[in-house]
């Protein structure tokens, strides 16, 4: 719901009087319309009245070229505000959709506490009851950072903050927030507005997590298919991106995104991003095209039932809305269907190998989504596939396939077996018998 009044921006809820150059000659200052420094927002029969009240006074103010009372002073300018600023800014804005994405993320982490599923639905339906009665959003919880002036952080506020972020959002995005907070100051050095007069992230070594890669079973992966297909959690479309993780090894917001374009003269099943175009050709397994052939009679039927005018152009649709999902919704969905994996029920034997203990960090890990790429990778390498096809086919890099067959290689007690067995065989054929 939009709002507009005179005089007055809303930043998610919170009002704020602005004006442009020709009022601030005037004496007229922007602030934000709260009450007391720290205490409650504005409602929005409060801004609607401040804002009537200050429109009166700029116009007094034109009409005699007086200059207005003074506002009262601004509150210190926050970290918050400086993030505001920059990720508005052209150098930021100019960056690729998907980096834009990455950074608003991260942006998101450094200003608001994290929460869980259950939380934000919570926290959503307060405001859309808010903007129903006409009464100030409430506010979701805030990192202290937050409102902490830029020259107040240095290096050991950093270091606080990144430690615990790694606890509360995992090191990668405790990383990536420390970057977007580090690129936001370093903006800021060069900004005419913020004049930042250094960026306490330089000379800072933060360290970065080992390389994940974790195979998930064909036990397990038949766990998972049979956990989105049971009556529990009905979502089939879900094991349809699942099917399309392992024999694709696709990232996962590409499967989301993928359209079927039909088989290529060779029998490669062409697939195009909805999103950029782009197009994937593999070879069809034949369990592939099996899930695949089902896949079109349930989007067909999701049609139907939801009254939908045109067929859902993505293979992954959302049974509840017809829909592809978005990258929020299937990453929950996928751990509901994990849950019931794991611990099983009705038809869903239980596989509680989709839980372990990860080796770097020594507590409990869970197997993602994500490591159906791996897999796919690890799958291609144990069939027999040298490193040039398998990047051909799952579009690794060269250096990420080799570093996640490395890994797996050096656990793969059966691959061990078989090349000394091959090197014993070799040996006697060169006449060393004992």
């Amino acid at each position: 719901m939009t709002v507009k009044l005179p005089w007055i921006k809303w930043r998610d809820g919170r009002p704020r009087l602005t004006h442009s150059p020709r009022e601030r000659a005037l004496g007229f200052a922007d602030r934000d319309l709260r009450h007391g420094p720290a205490g409650r927002w504005f409602t929005y029969e409060e801004a609607e009245t401040a804002s009537a009240e200050h429109h009166a006074k700029i116009l007094i103010a034109r009409a005699g070229g007086a200059t207005a009372k003074p506002a009262k002073p601004l509150r210190p300018a926050t970290i918050e505000d400086l993030l505001d600023d920059w990720f508005a800014s052209d150098e930021v804005q100019t960056l690729k959709p998907t980096s834009i994405k990455s950074y608003e993320k991260a942006k998101r982490a450094v200003i608001f506490r994290p929460e869980s599923r259950t939380e934000a639905k919570e926290r959503r339906e307060r405001e859309r009851a808010a903007a129903v009665l006409g009464i100030a959003i409430p506010e979701r919880a805030r990192e202290p950072i937050a409102s902490a002036p830029p020259s107040s952080i240095g290096a050991p506020e950093l270091r606080d903050f990144f430690n615990y972020l790694k606890g509360a959002r995992g090191h990668h995005m405790a990383l990536a927030a420390i970057a977007a907070l580090s690129a936001a100051m370093t903006w800021g050095r060069e900004s005419t507005k913020w004049r930042l007069l250094r960026n306490p992230r330089l000379d800072m070594q933060f360290d970065r997590p080992d390389g994940r890669v974790v195979l998930i079973s064909l036990e397990e992966f038949q766990a998972l298919i049979a956990a989105a297909d049971s009556s529990e959690i009905n979502r089939p479309s879900a094991g349809d991106a699942i099917y399309l993780g392992l024999f694709t090894g696709q990232r996962q917001t590409d499967r989301l995104a993928l359209k079927d374009a039909g088989l290529t003269a060779e029998g490669r099943r062409r697939f195009v991003q909805s999103k950029t175009g782009a197009i994937v050709e593999v070879k069809e397994t034949p369990q592939l095209a099996a899930r695949m052939a089902a896949a079109k009679i349930r989007v067909a039927a999701v049609k139907m039932k939801l009254g939908l005018r045109d067929m859902p152009e993505t293979i992954v649709v959302d049974e509840n809305t017809g829909k592809p999902y978005n990258e929020h919704t299937y990453r929950h969905l996928f751990a509901e269907i994990r849950d019931l994996a794991i611990k099983g029920h009705g038809d869903v034997a239980p596989c509680p190998t989709l839980a372990f203990t990860n080796e770097n960090s020594g507590a409990v890990d869970f197997k993602h989504d994500q490591d159906l790429r791996d897999t796919c990778v690890m799958l291609l390498d144990r069939a027999g596939n040298d490193l040039l096809s398998i990047c051909d086919v799952t579009g690794h890099s060269y250096q990420s396939a080799q570093t996640i067959m490395k890994h797996y290689r050096a656990r793969n007690a059966a691959r061990a077996d078989a090349a000394i067995d091959r090197l014993v065989a070799f040996m006697t054929k060169e006449g060393m018998t004992g």
